[in-house]
């Protein structure tokens, strides 16, 4: 190793050895309140209802078709719903934590008319496989995913790669990969959506500079804690599903209770959060440090002012990684943003492919005069 390459190992190490003990004091304080918790509840705060049977909504025919793909390199199946017409263009839909498919059911509606839009349950979520072991959820593993799920689509759709290209949205965790995965294969996509999704680069230089940011984002450092963190999200029958939904806008319709039991289902199965939860435990805490090429790939970023997780500057720095970036505000909205503000969402996508879409067309006409 070079001088260079030592110095960023040491920096590393360090930084992971700090993140643990940083881990270790939040799990102790989280652990005293879950105590406290038990003392009045008894038992039952551990108890998760048995959910043997999907929910109807889950199975309704109306969000599209269930399929899996195989991808052998990989050695893993991912679920996914698909909703559209083969021969039209591909929407790649990847969602963060805690979700699966069902995140974009509202994109599923709208998109199918005029796109085949897919949507993943990706590696350790929902229907998809399940590897166990912490290295198996490493971020080149899961950029490597993507690329091969939209691979695999492209194939099932015949696409020429050299003549046509697929749209990516992404939110959360899927959207923090899918910047990585533009960037490192911008050849394979017309656009890039991105809701309330950090990039690695972008989040990681914020939380250093920021004390709000690094209070805000506490539960990454404490899912990084081994086993205990299973345990308290799955205490009092998965109760987080049920806090998550509170601040929530358009509740009764976008998080009822059938919504929030389709959760419940999905990851109250055995052994459900230990993929999510090995993201966060895979995390490169020197990620900060590391220097990336513009995006190419034009990129609309559509982020919930009110997010509890992420702050705004984030999205202002993600934009700056990009070469052609465009940023809508959505007020008053949190972290769930395509659910929260479907209606409102779905239009503004559509507004930005037709004004690309007219950009195209002049762009053709001057080099046809040409």
């Amino acid at each position: 190793l070079s001088r260079n390459g030592i110095m960023g190992l040491v920096k590393k190490i360090f930084s992971k050895v700090i993140i643990h003990l940083l881990s270790l004091i939040i799990c102790y304080v989280v652990s005293t309140v879950t105590l406290l918790r038990w003392f009045k509840l008894g038992n039952a705060l551990f108890h998760v209802k048995p959910r043997s049977t999907p929910p109807a909504i889950l199975q309704d025919e109306k969000w599209g078709t269930h399929g899996y793909l195989h991808l052998k390199s990989q050695g893993i199946k991912i679920h996914y719903v698909e909703s559209g017409d083969r021969s039209k263009p591909l929407i790649v839909c990847f969602h963060g934590f805690p979700e699966f498919w069902f995140s974009w059911r509202y994109q599923l509606k709208e998109f199918s008319s005029d796109h085949w839009v897919v949507a993943v349950d990706m590696r350790g979520y929902g229907d998809s496989d399940k590897p166990s072991p912490l290295f198996d959820y490493s971020i080149d593993k899961l950029v490597e995913d993507l690329r091969q799920i939209v691979l695999e689509l492209g194939r099932m759709k015949g696409i020429d790669w050299n003549k046509e290209r697929c749209t990516v949205m992404a939110h959360d965790w899927g959207g923090a990969l899918a910047w990585l995965l533009v960037n490192l294969h911008p050849q394979l996509f017309d656009y890039h959506i991105s809701f309330n999704a950090p990039h690695p680069s972008a989040s990681a230089r914020h939380r250093q500079s920021s004390f709000k940011q690094k209070i805000m984002s506490w539960y990454m450092i404490f899912f990084q804690t081994p086993w205990v963190p299973e345990i308290i999200i799955r205490a009092n029958d998965l109760e987080m599903f049920d806090n998550l939904a509170k601040p929530m806008k358009n509740r009764d319709e976008m998080f009822n209770h059938e919504i929030i039991e389709a959760y419940k289902y999905t990851f109250g199965k055995k052994g459900a959060l230990i993929g999510p939860l090995n993201y966060y435990r895979n995390m490169d805490p020197t990620m900060a440090e590391m220097s990336f090429p513009k995006v190419s790939v034009p990129t609309l970023i559509i982020w919930g002012t009110e997010d509890k997780a992420l702050a705004k500057p984030i999205a202002e720095l993600n934009a700056v990684l990009c070469e052609n970036a465009q940023i809508q505000w959505i007020e008053k909205t949190g972290h769930w943003v395509q659910m929260e503000e479907h209606a409102l969402v779905n239009n503004l996508i559509r507004d930005y492919f037709i004004k690309n879409l007219k950009i195209v067309k002049t762009q053709d006409e001057c080099i046809t005069s040409a």
